[in-house]
């Protein structure tokens, strides 16, 4: 018994390692230590846990195959369910293993996003095209902007656009980046409902020094990244028997009472006198 009781001890040490090592997006070494749970014993979460390092790491051909042993195991898993069909759409249009043709993904460390309220927003993109491009998306993937008139691309490392900001947001930021402020952009979530963006100013220029990026409240950051950069690993430290229930894709990560997205109303009233100004 007191060597089960080791065995398992050890298990939940290495869990609590690959989840802070996804958290910081290290994930050649989450993917590490989920190997050396594997050694221990079988279980979907670990499955689990090993296909999302692989996606991250652009091998949706082995991704693919971890999550098909998760449902070896439970075939009802609603995590490994959800990424088999997602896997087996991209790699149907040939994004397999080393995705030659694709550039090399900048990864930024969400924890840069927990910042003071005025600087930092969420928001869900729109115009968004379904294609391999945007379903190859991955969690705290580096994006750019491309500023044309009113409007504000999100783009991609290869120049693919993957979607916009929405208008009253895009011609806010319009501005402020024509003025000289600097943003950092980041995947949030993306999933066959939508593709949600991190912004973040990184730079406000002298004459943009009266004006906040972001006005009314966008939430304290920090308790809603943390759930972010955990997506599929906020489970692992649950009672594994338990742990399959639910589908963090269909859970609402702006639900916390201290969170909530763009006030896109606050915006429209801050950029009023602005709009006049335009039209003059």
């Amino acid at each position: 018994m007191a060597k089960q009781d080791e065995k398992q001890r050890i298990k939940r040490k290495l869990q609590e390692k690959a989840v802070e090592l996804a958290a910081m997006n290290r994930w050649d070494e989450a993917l590490e230590s989920n190997r050396q749970i594997l050694q221990l014993g079988e279980d979907t979460d670990t499955y689990n846990r090993i296909g999302k390092a692989l996606m991250e790491l652009g091998q949706f051909t082995e991704s693919h195959e971890a999550y098909l042993h998760t449902l070896r195991l439970i075939p009802t898993n609603s995590i490994g369910r959800k990424n088999v069909a997602r896997l087996e759409a991209l790699l149907a249009r040939g994004y397999g293993s080393g995705q030659v043709n694709r550039k090399a993904r900048q990864q930024v460390d969400l924890r840069m996003f927990i910042t003071e309220t005025g600087r930092t927003a969420i928001t869900a993109l729109i115009d968004v095209p379904r294609s391999p491009a945007v379903d190859a998306l991955v969690t705290g993937e580096k994006m750019t902007f491309r500023v044309e008139g009113r409007n504000v691309y999100v783009i991609d490392a290869d120049g693919t656009v993957v979607g916009r900001l929405e208008p009253k947001l895009g011609q806010r930021l319009a501005e402020l980046i024509g003025g000289g402020n600097r943003y950092l952009a980041a995947i949030a979530q993306n999933d066959p409902r939508q593709v949600r963006l991190l912004i973040r100013e990184t730079y406000q220029d002298p004459s943009q020094r009266n004006r906040i990026s972001f006005p009314g409240k966008l939430g304290e950051g920090a308790a809603y990244v943390s759930s972010l950069r955990y997506e599929e690993y906020e489970d692992v430290l649950d009672d594994e028997d338990g742990a399959d229930d639910t589908d963090p894709a269909d859970e609402d990560f702006s639900g916390n009472d201290d969170e909530e997205e763009l006030g896109l109303e606050e915006i429209d009233q801050d950029m009023g006198d602005e709009d006049e100004n335009i039209e003059e």
